[in-house]
């Protein structure tokens, strides 16, 4: 861990802008430069952080990483929850603040013509991220919810990035593939979709509670009027993202100056529909994705931790009530 954490912190050094007095510095990391974190970039480009007397940091770190460094104190905020979510259930002292989305663009695809259903896919692999990973637990609840049983499928982890996945994709080296829906652009045209099957697209048919951002008790005990505030900013971006298309596609080409115009309109025409209007999920979509997980930890569910003690919405149904009492609204 102590090495993981050294790595974070130098990416942090990297990444951190000059700074200044009359502000507090936050570190928060996000897995990826993507629609869903449009909104950490719009606050910091926006000055609605610097507004709340915060400079943000910014270190681009999957959940792996980032959780230990939200434990240790390395970092303030993560943005990759549901890594989060399972380091609570092993006891770690964290919450989950914000629930940005409540489904995800994923879908399941087979890379074998004559499979064309869930049904016709029993004992058959299906590459995800890792093991436990949030492509693993949105399978899992769709079984559930198409009256599968948990062993119908197995899973194989073909690591961190869309590269893997498109080429197990491309190459039909495992049976069947999860993948977001933006991750299938470089095999638009290709053999390799054209044999394919869309077996479930769990962005119609899967809500459960995706991604967000997660800190310490220790964070929310001693700095609540900080927590408030960065998440009044948080909050000012989702409004602004869904208020203004091309000035957050702007903001996105920006950051990820490689990427094709397309390929992130793409991602922000899918991400919208996902994005909560509370920035809460309900306690049925909360209560589903902890069993599932539960099961996946061998927890039994009469020792699941209630969901109070893994969820505290407060700071953030505070900060949005101060907002709407304001009448605040996005402008460009």
């Amino acid at each position: 861990m102590q090495a993981t954490l050294g790595l974070v912190a130098a990416a942090l050094v990297a990444a951190a802008l000059p700074a200044r007095a009359d502000l507090t510095t936050v570190k928060v990391t996000i897995p990826a430069i993507a629609a869903y974190y449009a909104p950490d970039f719009i606050a910091i480009d926006k000055g609605y952080f610097a507004e709340a007397g915060l400079q943000i940091e910014i270190v681009e770190a999957g959940g792996g990483v980032g959780t230990p460094a939200l434990i240790s104190g390395t970092v303030d905020f993560s943005a990759s929850p549901a890594a989060a979510l399972a380091a609570i259930l092993r006891g770690a002292p964290l919450k989950i603040i914000y629930t940005m989305a409540d489904r995800a663009t994923y879908q399941l695809w087979s890379t074998e013509p004559n499979v064309t259903s869930l049904a016709e896919m029993k004992g058959k692999s299906v590459g995800i991220i890792s093991r436990g990973d949030t492509f693993e637990i949105a399978m899992r609840l769709t079984l559930i919810q198409q009256g599968f049983p948990q062993d119908w499928l197995s899973y194989t982890a073909l690591g961190f990035g869309a590269q893997a996945r498109d080429a197990a994709m491309a190459s039909g080296s495992l049976p069947a593939v999860i993948v977001a829906e933006s991750d299938l652009e470089p095999l638009r045209g290709t053999p390799a979709l054209a044999r394919s099957h869309l077996i479930v697209d769990m962005y119609k048919t899967l809500r459960w509670p995706y991604t967000g951002m997660a800190t310490s008790d220790k964070l929310l005990a001693t700095k609540p009027e900080m927590v408030e505030r960065f998440l009044g900013a948080l909050v000012k971006g989702v409004r602004y993202m869904k208020a203004f298309k091309p000035e957050t596609l702007a903001i996105l080409a920006q950051r990820e100056p490689q990427a094709p115009a397309h390929a992130i309109e793409i991602d922000y025409d899918a991400v919208i529909p996902t994005l909560t209007d509370t920035g809460t999920a309900s306690d049925a979509l909360i209560r589903q994705d902890l069993d599932v997980r539960a099961g996946l930890m061998n927890i039994p569910k009469d020792k699941l931790r209630p969901a109070s003690e893994i969820y505290d919405y407060r700071l953030l149904e505070k900060a949005t009530a101060a907002l709407d009492a304001a009448h605040w609204q996005p402008s460009r």
